[in-house]
């Protein structure tokens, strides 16, 4: 097992490309000094044929001796190593350790930026943001994957078929998948011709109205709307392509809500109880939709998008015992 840092992905994939100078480890992704808002693959070349073993140390978190040397192992891969990092939030200080045989033969360092969900705004300026498609790291791929597909190719529906699923598939191994990213309509939002490649030109409300038009159209309807939605910030709180949360939301319902709202958890909720706690917001299934089985929770109460009435009461309604009466209507 490799410790808290990484864990080794065997990866069904080859990765073939010109050779770069012996005895230098390329860190072919993500790049030295560059940062990324997901954890997809850690991928370095070795460019050493001697090379028996490899072992990563992230932040000071050192992993197992991962044998890349077995025959098996050299048809898949050759002298590429892949594995899935798991990294600190933050600044990671990798090391890579390559060995031949029981002499460690070379040593590299790279520095990479985790910032998950994030648009860079909070990363220092050293590191930027981290292009997988760009010409040169895109030849040390071609000989296994498609880095040219027809417009045909990449509008397939076909895991074998689209070419985006062979690596980006992690992105959907969770619970609540985004529907364009399960149909593998990638391109609808990532645009081939755009710069960087695959970039997305739109982002947040701009993109998301261009299918949720009737939501965008309600809430411009209500008399207040909630900060993030009337900044058209839809990724501050959504996944655009899946969570394991519901509505592909970022973190879970309670804990996304109070990453803005702190002084709410500071103190008992609405009422205090003979206990001395506040009105219940977790921990107990929600009785104004028994139907649906969810758990009580912030949007139990308050709308998340927009409402007519102050607070975003779900009921809309302005008297607040109206509000209780949803539940407590006896």
């Amino acid at each position: 097992m490799l410790g808290k840092g990484l864990w080794l992905a065997v990866c069904a994939v080859i990765l073939l490309g010109t050779p770069a100078t012996a005895g230098t480890i390329a860190f072919v992704a993500p790049t030295p000094n560059t940062w990324v808002g997901r954890s997809d693959h850690l991928v370095l070349k070795l460019n050493n044929p001697e090379i028996t073993a490899v072992r990563i140390n992230v932040n000071g978190v050192v992993g197992d001796m991962l044998a890349i040397s077995s025959p098996e192992y050299r048809k898949a891969f050759q002298d590429f190593l892949i594995v899935q990092p798991l990294w600190d939030q933050g600044r990671n200080e990798v090391s890579v350790e390559a060995y031949a045989g029981k002499e460690r033969v070379e040593t590299a360092v790279a520095s990479v930026y985790y910032a998950p969900g994030r648009d860079g705004a909070t990363v220092p300026p050293e590191f930027k943001p981290f292009v997988f498609h760009v010409a040169d790291t895109e030849s040390r791929c071609a000989g296994c994957h498609n880095m040219e597909p027809s417009p045909a190719q990449l509008l397939s529906t076909q895991e074998r078929e689209n070419p985006c699923f062979g690596c980006h598939r992690g992105m959907l191994k969770v619970a609540f998948v985004h529907g364009p990213a399960g149909t593998y309509s990638c391109v609808y939002c990532h645009k081939e011709k755009a710069s960087p490649k695959y970039s997305v030109p739109k982002r947040d409300s701009a993109l998301c109205v261009e299918c949720h038009e009737d939501k965008s159209t309600d809430f411009a309807k209500r008399k207040y709307v909630h900060g993030p939605i009337a900044g058209g910030m839809c990724e501050v709180c959504h996944d655009p392509h899946g969570s394991a949360n519901r509505a592909q939301l970022r973190m879970p319902i309670n804990t996304l809500c109070l990453s803005c709202h702190e002084a709410v958890a500071r103190r008992p909720h609405i009422l205090r109880t003979p206990s001395g706690e506040g009105h219940p917001v977790s921990g107990r299934k929600d009785p104004s939709a028994s139907a649906s089985g969810r758990d009580m929770s912030c949007i139990s109460c308050h709308n998340p998008h927009a409402a007519d009435v102050r607070y975003f009461f779900v009921n809309n309604a302005e008297e607040r015992m109206a509000l209780c009466q949803m539940c407590h209507n006896k």
